[in-house]
């Protein structure tokens, strides 16, 4: 069974590792599937991500790709994963009928958030799947494949990115947030770890957002999830490190992604966070009292570092992401439509259209001689 440091990304063999952090989760045994491993049907090909509430892997099921969530040990992280599950589903664009059946032969545009899959081979309306797995109660759903690179990995190669595409990625990842904002819910856990990037035949960036994180109502208590453990502080707003009343809201959600936008438009985050402890990030964001500078006088003059301090100010900050990405979408205006290839199944029915056409058109044809040499 091997464990997995997030801090110091070191991996163990024998379940036993050292790490100077002490919320260390691969000292709380997280068990780590590998490449070959099986969770009920489904079999394992690549470990992608480990997160703090669970681990995102590439899977096969009858030979088919898809995506794997596993949520860790524990009633809480099993829990975050159900609602997500529940919010994913209700988002679920494809329903059974005559219109689902029309659009699969159309070009489909790429989804913002994963599209839930069933967990078990039958169709069942539970959207999550549950077992016991090495001894231990756990909770995982499975989604559609998602090509691309976590937007962590491409910001190792490219430190750095355009402020155009930036933008772009950031009022993508808010219009896949906006049916929470809209019902005032909010996610709390978006880091540059839960966001896969491709690249498409244009070269402009297309984000989805892998995790939806706790859906959690403006006016609902948090108290059944201990935030400060399964949220990464240098992307959770300062009021939720505080503890105040009523610190989860949307506007929680505006500080994060405006974290991650500076993180792209500075080359580098707002808080370093590796091999330090939750504790110390925690101190750095509190204290903060003046804005984060990306250093850029062609982002001050367009009035682009004014938008993103507003994002991750202490206060007065913008209520929700939509508004946001309105300001945004001001001086960039929205990302540029994508080209989406045909579906094969569409040739296919063209193709079977022509020849019935060429078919009808020859017999057409052969009929109009034999009436006509009748006629004469």
């Amino acid at each position: 069974m091997h464990r997995f440091c997030e801090r110091c990304e070191r991996e163990t063999f024998d379940g036993n590792l050292w790490c100077q952090d002490l919320e260390c989760p691969a000292e709380e045994g997280y068990a780590l599937l590998g490449y070959g491993d099986y969770l009920a049907d489904l079999k394992i090909t690549k470990r992608i991500r480990i997160w703090r509430t669970a681990s995102l892997y590439e899977a096969e099921r009858a030979g088919v790709k898809l995506l794997l969530k596993l949520a860790h040990p524990g009633e809480e992280h099993g829990e975050r994963l159900r609602r997500e599950a529940d919010a994913l589903q209700s988002l679920s664009p494809e329903r059974p009928g005559l219109g689902s059946i029309i659009r699969s032969f159309l070009p489909r545009a790429r989804p913002l958030f994963p599209v839930i899959l069933p967990p078990y081979p039958s169709r069942r309306r539970q959207p999550f799947g549950e077992l016991t797995f090495r001894g231990e109660p756990r909770v995982y759903c499975v989604y559609q494949y998602t090509s691309g690179k976590i937007l962590s990995d491409l910001l190792l190669e490219s430190p750095q990115i355009w402020h155009t595409q930036a933008a772009w990625i950031i009022s993508t990842i808010a219009s896949a947030l906006r049916p929470l904002a809209r019902s005032n819910r909010c996610s709390l856990c978006l880091t540059p770890d839960v966001i896969m990037v491709d690249t498409d035949e244009q070269g402009i960036y297309r984000p989805t957002l892998l995790d939806f994180g706790f859906v959690l109502d403006v006016n609902e208590s948090s108290s059944q999830y201990d935030l400060h453990k399964m949220c990464e502080p240098a992307y959770t707003a300062p009021e939720l490190l505080a503890e105040q009343d009523g610190a989860h809201s949307p506007a929680a959600d505006v500080y994060s992604l405006g974290m991650i936008h500076y993180e792209m438009l500075a080359g580098r985050p707002g808080f370093e966070l590796k091999l330090r402890r939750d504790d110390q990030l925690r101190e750095d964001v509190l204290e903060v009292r003046k804005p984060l500078s990306v250093g850029r006088p062609e982002l001050e003059q367009s009035g682009v570092a004014g938008i993103l301090e507003r994002a991750v100010a202490p206060t007065d900050r913008y209520a929700n992401v939509i508004e946001f990405s309105k300001d945004l979408k001001k001086i960039y205006s929205s990302p540029p439509p994508e080209r989406r290839k045909i579906p094969r199944r569409l040739w296919v029915l063209i193709g079977a259209a022509g020849v019935a056409l060429l078919i009808s058109g020859v017999i057409a044809a052969i009929t109009l001689l034999q009436v006509l040499g009748n006629s004469t």
